[in-house]
């Protein structure tokens, strides 16, 4: 069964054509965001931190979070159903930039193998939808929960994110600030991509129970 109806090549990606066609200003939503923050999200970057690298990471953390849930619905940058979350922040250890990934997940080997452990109330794992060409992991909807319990593991990924491959932060908001946060969101999806794809490749070797 293909649990995926996404046809992108991982589990992140960047939904140009739907930014274009729906953009208020009938050039991008993305940017008209972006604008909408300059004077305090990204204000951030050349106010609080002089350091370029600082700076760096920082602008980063402010241009996923406008690319993504809640700040926008649906996202400038789109994910797999496996995917429940993802967040890219500041590491307050060292100043690099982490990343947070949250998977739908099956269950641990010692629980799917034997069924004794359920006393007889028959657990269920994640539920799946019929969407486009394919399954996408859904939430039980509270219909479901009355006619059975659920159990819905999930993986928790957290893991320093290379910059190198990401734009220098904007001196200020009139130096470019919109195309800078595309190319850190494209950067970003690349090094999620990198990381998370092989680990949801492996996931979806299995099957939903």
């Amino acid at each position: 069964m293909n649990l995926h109806s996404d046809t992108s090549a991982g589990p992140f990606w960047v939904d140009e054509e739907y930014d274009r066609e729906y953009a208020s200003d009938g050039v991008s939503r993305y940017g008209a965001y972006v604008r909408d923050r300059l004077a305090s999200s990204f204000a951030e970057c050349w106010e609080t931190w002089g350091e370029p690298s600082s700076r760096r990471v920082e602008f980063a953390s402010a241009a996923w979070r406008t690319a993504t849930g809640p700040v926008m619905a649906p996202g400038y940058v789109r994910s797999s159903s496996r995917v429940l979350g993802a967040r890219v922040e500041r590491n307050q250890w060292d100043g690099s930039l982490i990343a947070a990934v949250s998977l739908v997940a099956p269950w641990p080997a010692a629980l799917a193998r034997s069924f004794d452990w359920q006393g007889g109330r028959r657990w269920r794992d994640w539920p799946t939808e019929l969407r486009g060409d394919g399954y996408e992991f859904v939430e039980p909807t509270e219909q479901d929960v009355a006619g059975a319990p659920f159990m819905q593991a999930s993986l928790a990924l957290t893991f320093a994110v290379p910059v190198d491959r990401l734009p220098e932060a904007p001196e200020g908001p009139d130096d470019g600030v919109e195309d800078c946060a595309r190319q850190a969101v494209e950067g970003l999806v690349v090094e999620l991509n990198r990381a998370v794809g092989p680990v949801v490749d492996v996931l979806a070797g299995g099957r939903s129970r």
